[in-house]
């Protein structure tokens, strides 16, 4: 093993014993391992600002959105942070590199019509349908969970009773997502018919695949493009209906702090860049109501 991959090795057993998602974990390594990549030959650990400055630039110039160049920096910064913290570097190179800016596309909001298509693509009474249709909802309601934390939930971490359901999210954060009648309907007929399924017994796991086993991230992510295709409709990701869910929420008048509860944000700029998907879209509805110069 070279000596960047010991480095690298090492800052993800740090990061393993502080419970930091695998997907963190990953796209560390995958920053890490690229720029090694960018200066063959090189020991991490000796590389300098220009360096990891050049790194950036070629990562722009090879026409990475502004928001992965970001991700770049972020974890750049957080190696070489703690590369300083374990004294194996005696200057941090990326103290003094400005933080790239981000230009923020708004993900467009998936219309009405559209999740009534999906759902409709979803009627019936046999095990996917049910469980499709379940976890369409789900993703619909004011906390709408990230495909890992969907795909992670368990039996007991549902409550019929209250209609709310416990995820664990990114950094082990916990939290509890209250959902409607109707998704508590959904979750109900497809709890009857996850009881006859093969592996209902063995699995602790809700969602379960229909040809045994648990329902894994990449079966949710094809579960909703088949979906799509059937209802004759543009490709919906999990993230898109997170996006809506989010706009749902800003538009009934929710407020950014109880956003960020139910959503497992920790930065107040997360609630302002999901509600800023259809942000002038509420604006215009509001101005319509006020009709201002109606009183002229």
């Amino acid at each position: 093993m070279d000596a960047n991959e010991l480095h690298i090795a090492s800052y993800e057993r740090y990061h393993r014993a502080r419970r930091t998602s695998p997907e963190t974990i990953k796209s560390y390594r995958t920053t890490l391992v690229q720029l090694g990549e960018f200066r063959p030959g090189r020991d991490l650990t000796d590389l300098e600002r220009a360096d990891l400055e050049e790194f950036l630039i070629a990562a722009q110039d090879a026409g990475n959105a502004s928001a992965t160049v970001h991700k770049k920096f972020r974890n750049l910064r957080a190696f070489y942070r703690w590369c300083e913290a374990e004294e194996i570097v005696d200057k941090n190179p990326m103290a003094r590199i400005a933080e790239p800016t981000v230009t923020s596309k708004p993900v467009p909001i998936v219309p009405d019509e559209q999740i009534a298509a999906l759902l409709k693509a979803c009627a019936g009474k046999d095990f996917t349908a049910r469980r499709d249709t379940a976890m369409i909802r789900l993703w619909c309601e004011a906390g709408s969970p990230r495909v890992s934390e969907m795909v992670g939930i368990s039996l007991d971490a549902l409550d019929m009773r209250r209609d709310q359901v416990t995820v664990h999210g990114k950094g082990d954060k916990v939290r509890t997502i209250p959902f409607g009648a109707r998704t508590g309907q959904a979750l109900d007929r497809y709890l009857r018919v996850r009881a006859r399924h093969k592996d209902a017994g063995r699995l602790d796991d809700l969602w379960l695949a229909e040809r045994g086993g648990a329902l894994t991230g990449s079966g949710a992510y094809q579960m909703l493009e088949r979906r799509c295709e059937e209802a004759k409709i543009p490709k919906i990701n999990p993230h898109k209906l997170r996006h809506l869910a989010a706009h749902l929420w800003a538009d009934a008048g929710g407020s950014e702090g109880d956003a960020m509860a139910l959503f497992g944000w920790s930065s107040a700029e997360m609630p302002r860049r999901y509600g800023r998907s259809a942000q002038v879209e509420r604006a215009h509805r509001a101005a319509r109501r006020v009709s201002q110069a109606d009183r002229f």
